[in-house]
């Protein structure tokens, strides 16, 4: 009786290699998953840090909004809970702006340096191209809205109406790098001068100038103060049909070019009044 064994090395080979494609195909799965969270993760950072600038500017223009309505109540505290984000970082630029009123002859009456509240997404996050810009909250220098920074002034001049939503401006940028500080995109609310013309060279002219300065940073209770802190005044005479130069000029940041804007106003008499604005984070 003849026994013949029959050989299992096929098999062997056969589930060898059965078991060598379910493991690759774990492995490229586990590979195109990681992948697949990764962007997931990245595009849901991207969403959110960019509804956060939309969110966060809306806050700022409702503290503008407040500004205005404050503006000249000596003493006027006003306190907000900062909108936490988790995406984004804020903070106060000094030296941000700088204006100046001078005589036709260009003789320096007053100049005065102020700041502005900044909220910028880092580049990691979130980040719209160099060179872009919006304005969320501003005029152009006769007082009509605009959401264009070509059309943007920093000085708007009253003329037969009183016009609203002026003293505080909201403005957005690209990516750029701010004090030392890179943002993939970031908003700045800054001060706007306001100037009113007198009625004709024996008339009244004004000349507002609302300055940001910090007074607090410690930051640890997510709140915003603003207050207002002194109010102050000075009376500049024109003779003879005399005329008032006021200019105000900002920086945003590399990248970005200045702003500058600049208005004359006619009166005998002009006003110039300068509301000193405490910003506080604590």
């Amino acid at each position: 009786m003849r026994i013949t064994l029959k050989s299992t090395h096929t098999y062997w080979r056969r589930g060898q290699s059965d078991v060598l494609s379910i493991v690759i195909l774990i492995a490229v799965i586990m590979v195109v998953s990681a992948i697949f969270i990764v962007f997931s993760m990245v595009q849901f950072g991207n969403e959110v840090s960019q509804s956060s600038i939309e969110y966060v500017a809306s806050f700022l223009t409702n503290v503008a909004d407040d500004i205005d309505t404050f503006m000249f109540v000596p003493g006027a505290v006003l306190t907000y809970q900062l909108p936490n984000t988790n995406y984004g970082t804020y903070n106060f630029m000094g030296s941000l702006c700088n204006i100046t009123i001078s005589t036709a002859s260009n003789n320096i009456i007053n100049e005065v340096t102020g700041g502005g509240l900044v909220y910028g997404v880092p580049p990691t996050y979130f980040s719209l191209p160099p060179g872009f810009s919006n304005v969320w909250r501003g005029s152009t220098f006769n007082g009509v809205l605009t959401s264009s920074l070509s059309d943007f002034s920093l000085i708007v001049s009253y003329q037969t109406r009183v016009l609203m939503g002026t003293s505080m401006a909201v403005l957005q940028f690209g990516y750029g790098n701010f004090n030392g500080v890179n943002y993939g995109t970031y908003l700045v609310m800054v001060p706007r001068v306001m100037a009113i013309n007198g009625t004709g060279p024996a008339g009244i002219g004004y000349v507002y100038i609302p300055v940001l300065d910090l007074i607090s940073n410690q930051g640890r209770g997510g709140r915003l103060i603003i207050s207002i802190q002194n109010i102050s005044s000075q009376s500049i005479v024109l003779r003879n049909g005399g005329i008032l130069k006021v200019s105000e000029v900002c920086y945003f940041g590399n990248g970005v070019k200045p702003i500058s804007s600049s208005a004359v106003v006619l009166g005998n008499t002009v006003y110039v009044t300068i509301v000193q604005i405490g910003v506080g984070f604590g």
